[in-house]
């Protein structure tokens, strides 16, 4: 898939509007204005600050936790295996992938150009906890114990995928880890504001992992979800230690992260209208597909700039006065998290390491 011609980031937004303003997923004007209504300040301010990305863990240097952050990010999929994980490694898509960072930190295994360039499906399961194959018994022969994948195999293929074509980068250009990586790329220039922009189209163009685009109709849709809250992680851990590489002059360009949450909450609340038959889809738990899967993470996309826009234009529509689309995006992906919300059932893709 080809990558974007300017501006990543301009080039996600102009995308995504196409393909909404032409596809079955409405974004509706009222919607927008009834959510904007009913947005509670506080509980705003309190939930569209991204506390679940903050571990309990010392790191003797900056580089240190970036290169643990950016462990993350770069894996941060397999939302469309949060039935199976739930039921097989008793955590969900988003804390099995923080649960395996930090064991890679605290049990010493290198976050290293080499460990992820040797790295395999079976040393997957190890660290992140969950299976990826179990004992049967055939019904026609109860007396041979045989062996098959579980649900999650698939899983551990797409993290063993991402961590080798990422090590295989690394090595090839004599970065010894991810955070050697983006130090190099985020150099401060002199009279020169560090570009978000720029840094998301550099990581795409060097990452397999992070290269979220689809075709659809003959015409690229980018999403580039990873690499954008891979960005955003940055400027919210390290803008004041570090601020002539990490204080974006451009954050607020940011869209909001794509993933299942955020196109699911979006629906609940009235922001989107979509087709009965993908609602039930969806309620049944049925693979989406890719086409289905990117045309709803596209309007939430969309749906999200219209509420920026509205409220910049519009202070007196809501109680929140001030937002960007990254506060926007942490406020519904926790708000997913929480009480009868988590409840609402998800879209899924399992084939992607996107999301």
């Amino acid at each position: 898939m080809s990558p974007p011609q300017g501006d990543y980031l301009e080039a996600v937004r102009s995308s995504c509007r196409a393909l909404t303003e032409n596809g079955p997923v409405k974004v509706s004007a009222d919607g927008i204005r009834s959510f904007l209504k009913n947005l509670d300040k506080h509980r705003f301010e309190e939930l569209s600050v991204d506390t679940p990305i903050r571990m309990p863990l010392k790191f003797d240097t900056l580089a240190e936790e970036l290169n643990f952050v950016a462990l993350i990010d770069l894996l941060n999929f397999g939302s469309g295996y949060r039935v199976p994980l739930h039921e097989l490694a008793g955590r969900g898509a988003f804390d099995t992938i923080r649960f395996g960072a930090m064991s890679f930190h605290i049990g010493g295994t290198p976050m290293d150009a080499a460990t992820f360039k040797s790295m395999t499906a079976f040393k997957v399961s190890e660290i992140f906890q969950f299976p990826i194959d179990r004992e049967v018994k055939p019904k026609d022969m109860p007396f041979i114990t045989m062996t098959e994948p579980t649900e999650l195999k698939q899983l551990a293929d797409g993290i063993t995928t991402v961590l080798n074509t990422t090590g295989e980068f690394l090595e090839q250009h004599k970065y010894n880890d991810l955070a050697a990586f983006i130090l190099d790329l985020t150099k401060p220039v002199a009279n020169q504001k560090p570009s978000a922009s720029k840094l998301v189209e550099h990581l795409t163009k060097a990452l397999p992992g992070l290269r979220d685009i689809s075709e659809i109709n003959g015409r690229p849709v980018y999403v580039l979800k990873k690499a954008q809250i891979l960005v955003y992680h940055l400027w919210m851990f390290f803008r004041d230690q570090e601020p002539d590489r990490f204080d974006f002059a451009d954050i607020d360009n940011l869209t909001v992260f794509a993933d299942n949450v955020v196109p699911t909450l979006l629906v609940h609340l009235g922001v989107l209208e979509i087709p009965e038959s993908w609602q039930a889809d969806i309620t049944d738990g049925q693979d989406l597909g890719e086409i289905r899967a990117t045309t709803l993470r596209a309007a939430s996309i969309v749906a999200c700039e219209d509420i920026v826009e509205l409220v910049k234009q519009n202070a007196s529509v809501s109680a929140v006065t001030h937002m960007n689309e990254g506060h926007l995006d942490v406020y519904l992906w926790r708000l997913g998290k929480e009480g009868d919300y988590r409840k609402i059932p998800r879209f899924a893709l399992r084939d992607t390491v996107m999301f």
